[in-house]
């Protein structure tokens, strides 16, 4: 068939567009495996080394203006710990990005770097956002911080033989840090350098919510992942009002219609009896959830199921952090004034004249019923063991109803007073002030002050240490003294925001205390080796009662009401050496951090 000219001028454009969209579909094609992720190129069933995951950070970074690449700090063996910044204008500043009415999302991942879930997740999110142009308006008002690897050197400790019973990914990291931190146990004594970058990172931003991701290592159930957030009334009022019944119930709404139900992160109340129901867990701050909450922000823990495919896990991680950043950017404003509230609240004279629960526990008084999505218990006799063996049969999805524990008791009640002393020679107490960015001042003159003291009274210390640290559990009297403070001491006023990270720090009955974490463990004993043999006390002893009748009539009257006494000259010149020791050191039991009322 002879076309005519026109014919034969429109079939070689028809011709060239063709070959420009085939052209055009290899470039997307090309493109589309540029940004694929090292864990989607490999059957989602591995996790990217570090080089690998910070190299696909940067490709991120280079071809999205909404992306930046940077790093926090650095690690003992000299590794950058990667954060990426994804904001729709690109901005990387915090009170620019809040000038334009956004708030703000950090999440971390591989705290524990044998559980790297939220890590993939997070890589593909942000790509599927700044690179694929996803879900459009989500950044409108949010903003994200992505921390793919918190813990870098743990991460590299790579292989098979750690989390032998979690499905997937093929090789992990360790749970500790190169210098054997456990990291998420650390946000208040901070002695990882990593958790010393994360804190200042946190300082700086104050996040309206901090996502942590794990993976358990608890019960089976159907669920892919469990979540923890303050379900005690740790965070105030307006701000854990909002939390329960706006984001904990839309969250939940989110996840099932995806076909990914969550479940409160728990322990059940019974483990011989799981229908005897379940208690969700709370957390002090010394967890990053409960660092978040005595910041008086929101801290989510996602912890996803251990036995779940590796595959769904990163799924539902995804779906969590993308579900998050919608209800927040959703919700932007009423959120942003239940944070304006509780700040203030928690920074006035009523909060103070309450007194600051540092623990809650359940007291199994209230409780909801629950459809709690389970397995059916099967037992057989093992033939491995020959013992009888009880297991979930994952192929018998049961659904439960059982109690939900609700309602708390407050414990290590404390009265906040109006400012904390601090005597200046405590440099690394003063050291952890700045790096949770707490306001203090610095006294101008040697001055005398009536406060509360504590002073320990049978102070024991653990037997074998514990994150690092032999740790100290006491008794302790309070009394009112008079306590001489040097210019350039320190006094820490609470009536600021971080009024909860104060206590926990300072008050010596905290769970997390720095007393507990062995910071003051020479206040507990006297420090200095008493150097006067026993036998002086021979003439020490008579020098004493010369100069003070009282003592004489003291000791006398001893010998007559204790024959015992009376009768052991080895206590009778101990007698004498505690009153020395007295005059020394009258001080050495006291705890130097006292209250101000």
């Amino acid at each position: 068939m002879k076309l005519t000219l026109i014919e034969n001028a429109i079939f070689k454009i028809f011709i060239s567009a063709l070959i420009i969209l085939c052209a055009n579909q290899r470039v997307t094609a090309q493109q589309q495996d540029k940004y694929l992720t090292w864990y989607e190129k490999n059957d989602f069933n591995k996790t990217p080394r570090y080089n690998e995951t910070v190299k696909y950070c940067k490709l991120l970074s280079q071809n999205s203006k909404m992306v930046t690449y940077t790093s926090i700090g650095t690690s003992p063996q000299g590794r950058e710990i990667p954060l990426l910044i994804l904001d729709k204008d690109g901005l990387t500043d915090p009170q620019e990005i809040r000038a334009r009415g956004r708030v703000v999302i950090l999440t971390e991942a591989a705290i524990h770097a044998g559980e790297p879930d939220g890590k993939d997740a997070g890589l593909m999110l942000i790509r599927d956002i700044a690179i694929n142009k996803m879900f459009p308006g989500i950044l409108d008002n949010v903003s994200l911080l992505f921390i793919p690897i918190i813990n870098v050197d743990g991460h590299e400790d790579f292989g098979s033989h750690y989390r032998i019973n979690q499905n997937g990914p093929e090789e992990v990291g360790a749970r500790f840090t190169a210098q054997r931190f456990n990291m998420n146990r650390d946000f208040i004594k901070a002695d990882a350098p990593e958790t010393r970058a994360l804190l200042k990172l946190y300082s700086k931003w104050v996040p309206e919510l901090f996502i942590d991701i794990h993976v358990t290592n608890g019960a089976d159930f159907q669920y892919v992942t469990t979540y923890g957030l303050d379900h005690c009334g740790f965070l105030a009022p307006d701000l854990f009002k909002w939390t329960k019944e706006l984001f904990e119930k839309e969250l939940n709404t989110k996840m099932e219609s995806k076909g990914y139900p969550i479940f409160p992160y728990f322990e059940f109340n019974s483990y011989s009896n799981p229908g005897a129901g379940v208690l969700p867990d709370n957390f002090p701050p010394q967890y990053s959830n409960g660092y978040a909450s005595a910041n008086n922000r929101i801290g989510m823990l996602i912890e996803n199921h251990i036995y779940k495919p590796y595959k769904e896990r990163v799924t539902s991680a995804y779906l969590m952090i993308k579900h998050s950043m919608e209800i927040l950017g959703a919700n932007t404003q009423t959120l942003k004034k239940a944070v304006e509230l509780s700040d203030r609240y928690v920074s006035s004279a009523k909060f103070r004249a309450d007194s600051l629960p540092l623990m809650f526990k359940h007291d199994r008084k209230e409780s909801i019923e629950v459809d709690f999505l389970g397995w059916r218990e099967k037992t057989v006799i093992s033939d491995l063991s020959g013992a009888k063996w009880t297991y979930q049969d994952r192929s018998a999805p049961i659904t439960l109803k059982m109690p939900l524990f609700t309602s708390y008791t407050k414990e290590s009640q404390i009265k906040l007073p109006e400012a904390y002393l601090i005597p200046q020679e405590n440099i690394s107490t003063i050291e952890l002030l700045d790096l949770h960015d707490i306001k203090y001042h610095k006294i101008k003159r040697d001055s005398l002050f009536e406060v509360e003291t504590y002073r320990f009274v049978n102070p024991k210390w653990s037997q074998f240490p514990y994150e690092g640290r032999v740790t100290l559990e006491s008794n302790y009297t309070t009394q009112k003294e008079v306590v001489k403070y040097n210019r350039g001491d320190i006094i820490v006023y609470t009536n600021q925001p971080k009024v909860k990270i104060i206590a926990h720090l300072l008050e010596p009955k905290s769970p997390t205390s720095l007393v507990y974490w062995g910071f003051y463990n020479l206040y507990a004993r006297p420090a200095t080796e008493f150097w006067i043999r026993l036998n002086y006390m021979e003439v020490k002893g008579r020098e004493m009662m010369e100069k003070d009748p009282e003592l004489r009539r003291e000791f006398e009257q001893k010998k007559i009401s204790d024959s015992a006494f009376a009768n052991n000259p080895d206590a009778i010149l101990r007698y004498f050496m505690q009153k020395v020791r007295q005059n020394v050191e009258p001080n050495a039991n006291r705890y130097p951090i006292t209250k101000l009322y």
